[in-house]
């Protein structure tokens, strides 16, 4: 057989090992459900549960594992609330959810239902439908539980021995889809797996559960392998936001879209609005611009809470349900609790707790004591994930979401916690916490935000805890003599970090003349170098005495 095409050889070359993709549905430019006759060349490995030709043709690819219905173990929990605001309501993101958060963040997660009249553009069709390429991962369903990350483990431990390299917890890269061949890709996967279609026809008949109570079957009780794609992450720079961009719309677009562009619910605006303190990380675009994540039936997101505590809004543009799981914040321990007793290879390692990939079961939270709340989210609706929630989540068929960060001033306290632990584990952090926290503060007092004075307001509060601290271990490290201000530009252009814990140092530093580009926070100043200690120069951005009379001024003195 003559060599197929360019890019079509190299995408068959890539697939050689993954017999369970549909090729002739990947590559065509428009996918054919018919069963292609072309004498493609496989491996003749094939993982459980997959067969390769029929009575009708040699080289179709068959999903031979099945809905096992009656070995059903879909978990017995309680729903996280669900809110519907008014029109009114529904103009101000952050207040909003400030009104709701006393309730709401008792079960970690919720969903937020638009008024009817929210009916944005969606601009995940057309041109992006065809031309748009994302790239995938590889999920193995049945070892999620544990397996998949004690086998990523012990890769690891051996690298650290200089026997073997690993890519850490990571699933392994798959190919690249367009929406439209990822979408006929995952409603093949999903129409030979449920072969009772007719249980998807009719809502009412909730399918999602039915698709839960499998999902749980297999990662609790595995009979053959499942292996399943998911598109985690995207970049919405580089294939594109579903929300409408001023960029995006024709200047003879109807007036009525235009409006979406300015939204607050527009993930594109959120992250940014007045009062979230993410704006003031001007230079740290990755955590306020919106990601993309492209689902198939039994795609997962594995047990996490959020990077620094953020809030996050996860919005569905269009495809079948997913699954959401939250816990509250306050049972974070008791889940880290469980994760050191199910992965005992983790003693003396904390710092690969958040990179851990597993799914356990609710139902195995709930024995342990930890309460566990589902969330089912339909498309045109959003999630909102509370700071120090863990969360987990899978889809019920193909499904595209986007999320962005969130850190409204309630978010303060998660946020100091979040840098004490980073800088305890040695991890690098996201963002500039002090500096959220000073400008934010500076704009509160410009502009006089409501909740952000007297003495018990947000930011009086978090800048006392602050400046409390940073007095303290001045006092007791720093010569006066050895003292300097910061040049204008420290860590504003490039965020600098301690050398020995990765913390930010927008507020203080040390440096050595021996090393004029490495430096240390205030608490590792002696881990620095080697050099005498009267070497040292500590950098201050504010004297205490300025941080004060912040303080003052939020107090309303």
């Amino acid at each position: 057989m003559p060599a197929p095409p360019e890019p079509i050889g190299k995408l068959q070359k890539s697939l050689k090992q993954r017999p369970w993709i549909l090729h002739d549905q990947l590559i065509n430019k428009k996918p054919d459900r018919t069963h292609q006759t072309t004498n493609i060349s496989f491996e003749n490995t094939l993982p459980k549960g997959v067969i390769r030709g029929c009575s009708m043709c040699n080289n179709c690819q068959k999903v031979t594992s099945s809905w096992r219905q009656e070995e059903s173990c879909r978990p017995v929990l309680e729903y996280a609330p669900a809110f519907h605001p008014t029109e009114v309501e529904f103009k101000d993101v952050l207040q909003y959810i400030a009104k709701i958060r006393p309730k709401a963040e008792e079960y970690g997660i919720c969903r937020i239902i638009p008024p009817d009249s929210w009916k944005p553009p969606s601009l995940l069709n057309g041109n992006k439908w065809e031309s748009s390429r994302f790239s995938t991962h590889i999920q193995q369903i049945d070892e999620l539980k544990d397996l998949h990350s004690k086998r990523k483990l012990h890769e690891m431990i051996e690298q650290a021995e200089g026997k073997n390299g690993s890519d850490g917890f990571e699933f392994e890269s798959g190919p690249e889809f367009t929406l439209r061949a990822f979408k006929a890709y995952a409603a093949h996967f999903k129409g030979q797996y449920f072969k009772k279609k007719d249980i998807f026809t009719d809502y009412r008949n909730r399918p999602w559960e039915n698709v839960e109570g499998e999902y749980w079957r297999i990662i609790q009780n595995p009979t053959e392998q499942i292996q399943v794609l998911s598109g985690h992450n995207l970049d919405t720079k580089v294939i594109g936001s579903g929300f409408p961009l001023p960029s995006s719309l024709d200047t003879h677009e109807d007036q009525n879209q235009s409006e979406y562009t300015k939204s607050p619910w527009n993930l594109n605006n959120t992250s940014k609005l007045p009062g979230s303190l993410l704006a003031f990380d001007y230079d740290n675009s990755a955590l306020s611009t919106p990601r993309l994540d492209v689902g198939m039936c039994f795609s997962s997101l594995c047990w996490k809470v959020e990077e620094h505590n953020l809030y996050t809004i996860s919005y569905m543009h269009q495809g079948a349900s997913r699954n959401w799981y939250g816990i509250p914040g306050k049972y974070r321990q008791n889940f880290e609790s469980l994760l050191k007793k199910t992965f005992p290879e983790l003693s003396g390692k904390p710092e690969l707790f958040h990179k851990l990939v597993t799914q356990l079961s609710p139902s195995t939270l709930k024995s342990e004591g930890i309460p566990v709340y589902r969330g089912v989210q339909h498309p045109k609706q959003f999630v909102i994930i509370f700071p120090g929630a863990f969360y987990s989540g899978f889809d019920t068929g193909f499904s595209v979401s986007e999320k962005v960060n969130l850190a409204p001033v309630d978010w303060l306290p998660y946020g100091q916690l979040s840098v004490e632990i980073y800088s305890e584990l040695h991890r690098k952090t996201s963002i500039s916490y002090d500096k959220m926290l000073i400008e934010g503060a500076r704009n509160a007092i410009k502009t006089r935000m409501t909740g952000a004075f007297g003495k018990d307001g947000w930011f009086t509060r978090a800048l006392k805890s602050r400046v409390k601290h940073e007095s303290f271990k001045r006092e007791l490290l720093c010569n006066a003599s050895q003292s300097r201000t910061m040049e204008e530009g420290f860590s504003c252009l490039v965020k600098q970090e301690c050398i020995v814990c990765f913390s930010d140092l927008y507020l203080s530093a040390t440096g050595c003349t021996c090393s004029p580009e490495k430096y240390s926070c205030l608490e590792h100043s002696k881990q620095l170098c080697t050099c005498p200690w009267s070497s040292r120069l500590f950098l201050f951005r504010n004297d205490i005495r300025d941080l004060n009379r912040i303080i003052e001024a939020l107090e309303g003195k």
